[in-house]
């Protein structure tokens, strides 16, 4: 058991060394993700219809997953997210799982958003 310790804290040294992954999404990146693959299509009507397809936050990541595979993106699962979350908080507002907006995730129910931009909200 003595020789165990050295393991132990070289384990402990080791992980706390590591650096921390940011959680959540990032609508910067969305954006300029947005505006590279989708934006020469996507005219502000398609998001701002009254018959609007996505019903709400995971409908809407599901619709950017369908189209990222659509278009031969090959988005991963962050970016689907942060894409999400810049549509979102630019034309949906939809309320936001604080697993993907955790600086802004609130648990009283309201929308939680943090993209920005002439329409974004913070």
């Amino acid at each position: 058991m003595i020789r165990a310790r050295p393991l132990l804290v070289a384990s402990f040294t080791l992980a706390c060394a590591l650096p921390l992954a940011a959680p959540g999404a990032d609508a910067e990146r969305g954006r300029a993700l947005y505006e590279q693959r989708c934006d020469s299509c996507h005219a502000e009507s398609v998001h701002g219809r009254a018959k609007r397809e996505a019903s709400g936050f995971e409908s809407l990541r599901g619709w950017v997953r369908r189209w990222s595979g659509n278009l031969g993106l090959k988005w991963s699962t962050e970016e689907i997210d942060d894409v999400a979350l810049y549509l979102n908080g630019r034309y949906y507002r939809f309320a936001c799982p604080p697993a993907t907006c955790p600086k802004t995730g609130r648990s009283d129910g309201a929308p939680q958003f943090t993209a920005t931009g002439p329409s974004g909200a913070s």
